[in-house]
């Protein structure tokens, strides 16, 4: 694979206009070389641009979240505007979105980390370095395709880095069982098939 990005964020919300705990961004770049990116926000600078928290999801991360990961989400320490001038400049020396690149970004839910991270960017000043016909979803090909989740592999959940990895790796198990099935399908022979 390359050219290809798998972000994930945890956040205190699920809405668009939420804080943003942590982004973890796994991909192979432009050369088809592992890269990886990950930064955990203070918050104050976040309320102070009017980003909120969601009483239930509050009491999610305080009820349902491994105490370990928990501490590790909420242990921010980089300014947003720091963090995201940094993911953005990670970004361009390792990705390529001029035409004919075919970059793609994906995420585990267009409706959840997309619109969430590009409020997160805006407010702070910043746009997305990506179009948005370059985004897709992980979860819609996970729920096709259930088999993949067990090759996620994902043992620190709730931890944007492992889960933005372990999304990755389900993701590549997908393209791998999709191009072993055409394989044997140009072997057979389609009409064999059908």
């Amino acid at each position: 694979m390359k050219n290809t990005l798998m972000i994930d964020l945890e956040t205190t919300g699920q809405r668009v206009g939420c804080k943003v705990l942590s982004l973890g961004a796994f991909g192979f770049d432009k050369d088809g070389n592992q890269v990886e990116f990950y930064r955990v926000f203070e918050t104050s600078a976040q309320q102070l641009e009017g980003l909120t928290d969601d009483e239930g999801t509050i009491t999610w991360w305080n009820t349902k979240v491994d105490p370990e990961a928990r501490a590790a989400a909420f242990s921010g320490t980089t300014d947003p505007k720091e963090g995201i001038a940094e993911f953005k400049k990670w970004f361009y020396e390792n990705f390529s979105t001029e035409y004919g690149s075919w970059f793609k970004v994906w995420c585990c839910g267009l409706d959840f980390d997309f619109p969430i991270l590009q409020e997160f960017f805006r407010r702070f000043g910043f746009t997305f370095p990506w179009k948005f016909w370059e985004q897709y979803d992980y979860r819609t090909v996970k729920n096709i395709f259930p088999a993949i989740k067990a090759d996620e592999g994902n043992v620190a959940k709730h931890t944007a880095l492992e889960d933005s990895k372990a999304q990755m790796r389900g993701l590549r198990s997908f393209y791998d069982k999709l191009f072993s099935m055409r394989k044997a399908m140009d072997n057979v022979g389609l009409e064999r098939i059908l």
